[in-house]
């Protein structure tokens, strides 16, 4: 459960836009959330959504220039857009960590597993070599690495994705940071590691005493893992809820379209439902609510005006960024 409302990140119109030949490329386009103490939020939507640009934007990861971001992240009171380089390093692997999607390709080939954690270690921790190391093998221990002492001394080609995967979260855990983003930790990894990798998640969930944003496209995870639910589409966020609520009564059609896209017992011998069409380019996006030529509620203003949030009275904590709920209830 989630120990307070205590917010550790807030972002506000957060832009990051990249120049490229083609035009301007919206990647995340004036989003706003908060995210707060012991809690884990969700980001989710198709791919490219935005999602990975926003957890690149919060941990510095985008250069601008070339690209541009504007808005605001605020860590702990801390304004981290436009903060200098030698400052972020002291935040980003410390007090926000990542663990990202392809484990195969995070680590380098030509060091063993535990140099490179040793490498963490030593940029952010007061440890001597020997105490680090005793630290770092607990860390493998802890979450469920057979023969920790071995594996610290291999190299990444010895092991399987999902070892990988697990040690990178081990990786994370290091520094004890307050937030750990997660960018689609189980996508490369087959359906019963996906199994043990969430079991370690839902772990941290529970005995993790900061905050975890998880980016994801499989709302079946979501369902398992997160206290609330940001939904994203073409850089925007379309919709926000608890994530029991937002399963139980999705307000955007574009969540409605998701979880009805789930595979599904019952699809036995039939079609399968799914969203006609695709996520626009981010240098053509359409005028107008971004999900209108998908949508089979659009209506003329959809294509016309870009709606704002609304925030049905009936449903305290949701937000929903759609015509149909002008006026705080769905037309």
């Amino acid at each position: 459960m989630r120990e307070s409302c205590e917010s550790v990140l807030t972002v506000r119109n957060l832009k990051t836009y990249f120049r490229t030949p083609e035009g301007i490329v919206k990647a995340v386009d004036d989003i706003s959330f908060e995210l707060n103490k012991g809690e884990v939020l969700a980001l989710v939507g198709e791919s490219g959504c935005g999602k990975s640009v926003t957890a690149s934007s919060i941990l510095g990861l985008v250069k601008a220039p070339p690209a541009m971001v504007e808005g605001s992240i605020r860590f702990r009171g801390r304004e981290l857009v436009g903060m200098a380089a030698k400052d972020y390093r002291t935040i980003r692997g410390k007090q926000i960590s990542m663990i990202f999607q392809e484990p195969m390709s995070a680590f380098d080939p030509l060091y063993t597993v535990g140099y490179q954690l040793l490498e963490v270690a030593r940029a952010h921790m007061p440890w001597s070599d020997g105490e680090a190391k005793e630290k770092i093998i607990d860390s493998l221990r802890s979450i469920h690495i057979p023969e920790p002492e071995k594996r610290y001394g291999e190299y990444p080609h010895e092991m399987s994705g999902g070892m990988l995967q697990r040690i990178m979260i081990a990786m994370a855990l290091i520094t004890s940071p307050e937030i750990i983003i997660a960018d689609e930790p189980t996508t490369a990894l087959d359906v019963t590691i996906q199994a043990q990798v969430l079991n370690i998640m839902q772990d941290l969930q529970r005995d993790y005493s900061g905050s975890i944003i998880f980016i994801t496209h499989d709302l079946g995870t979501v369902a398992e893992i997160a206290h609330r639910v940001h939904v994203m589409y073409a850089g925007k966020i379309v919709e926000k809820g608890p994530v029991v609520e937002l399963f139980e009564e999705p307000l955007h059609p574009y969540t409605l379209g998701l979880l009805t896209s789930r595979v599904k017992r019952e699809y036995k011998g039939q079609d399968l439902p799914f969203i006609e069409g695709y996520v626009p380019r981010p240098n053509e996006l359409p005028d107008g609510c971004r999900f209108h030529p998908r949508c089979p509620r659009a209506m003329e203003r959809c294509r016309r005006e870009q709606p704002p949030d609304f925030e049905p009275a009936s449903m305290p904590g949701r937000t929903v960024a759609c015509w149909l709920w002008e006026g705080g209830d769905a037309e």
